[in-house]
């Protein structure tokens, strides 16, 4: 069997959507091409001598993936030209979102992403492990295993990894977590095991549902729910938690606020992230406008992570 090469150029904000979606279409793992990486690499010195060139053009990204060529290809392509335009209608900075593809010889690609994926300590306490790796912990790390030909993200992304550290000292015992945009679930199953006593990761999407719902199982983490929701709708009627977290983009989690009040308790917290930093100030706004502020934030490379609570919590 011959595979297809896919590429979609694209922006930092929409590279990870579009990794989404090449997953979910049956991609065996993603390749991000990031041009301000080469010059991260460059400037960081680790090299006597490099005759690599300087990037010029650092915001245009392209992500790759492979499909095979069987009778679903044309339809996938379709597919993806289709939810590719749907995020643009809904405000994403996608860029050109243009796609290509051409063709390769058979190779078996799901072995081949496994030579560029490794277990990644994270913050103090937790570790990612992909599953085809070995490795023991120390006394006090938690590990969290996930298959990324399976699930998109391992937490290496600079959205995700702001998010795990953060939750190292956010989440206490016993507290409730609601996981909003869960993907994968690894904030989910991370909060489980730092402690928290229910959790409910949430997404529009059921195929990011039953991918969170395998790395729940894959962890043995027994107080984690994986459900489908817009937002925090699955949770009309429930007790609020004390913690809620958002790794998606800004133009979601500004429409989260209008939700937030009667979800968070008194006293909790946002952590919201995947926020480009030129979004960072629309976020800020919103918060201010429906009673919130934002505490804290952490930065990463082009994204930002904020700690968000209500504005009137901080009078008391």
């Amino acid at each position: 069997m011959r595979w297809a090469r896919i590429s979609v150029v694209t922006t930092h904000e929409g590279a990870d959507l579009i990794a989404n979606i090449l997953m979910e279409l049956g991609a065996a793992g993603t390749e991000i091409d990031d041009p301000s990486l080469v010059n991260e690499y460059i400037d960081a010195g680790l090299w006597d001598y490099t005759d690599l060139p300087r990037a010029e053009d650092t915001e245009t990204v392209t992500v790759r993936a492979y499909l095979p060529e069987d009778a679903r290809l044309e339809s996938s392509l379709l597919a993806l030209a289709e939810r590719i335009a749907a995020l643009r209608h809904a405000g994403a900075a996608l860029g050109a979102g243009t796609i290509s593809h051409s063709f390769v010889a058979d190779e078996d690609w799901a072995e081949t992403w496994k030579a560029y994926i490794h277990t990644e300590k994270i913050g103090e306490r937790i570790v990612v492990r992909p599953t085809w790796e070995e490795y023991t912990p120390s006394a006090d790390e938690i590990v969290i295993e996930l298959d990324p030909g399976a699930a998109f993200g391992t937490g290496a992304h600079a959205t995700t990894a702001m998010c795990l550290r953060w939750l190292e000292h956010l989440v206490s015992p016993g507290m409730r977590v609601y996981d909003v945009g869960c993907g994968s679930g690894i904030l989910a199953v991370a909060a489980a095991k730092l402690g928290a006593g229910e959790v409910i990761a949430m997404d529009y999407d059921p195929v990011a549902v039953s991918v969170a719902e395998e790395n729940i199982r894959q962890n043995n983490v027994h107080n984690v729910v994986a459900c489908e929701s817009d937002l925090l709708s699955a949770c009309e009627g429930a007790a609020p938690a004390e913690l809620i977290t958002a790794n998606i983009i800004a133009d979601v989690i500004i429409r989260l606020f209008a939700q937030l009040d009667r979800h968070l308790a008194p006293g909790g917290t946002l952590l919201a992230s995947g926020i480009i930093d030129d979004r960072i100030a629309g976020v800020e706004h919103a918060a201010a406008e429906h009673g919130f502020t934002v505490l804290d934030m952490t930065c990463e490379k082009e994204w930002a992570a904020m700690i968000i609570r209500r504005t009137s919590d901080l009078k008391n």
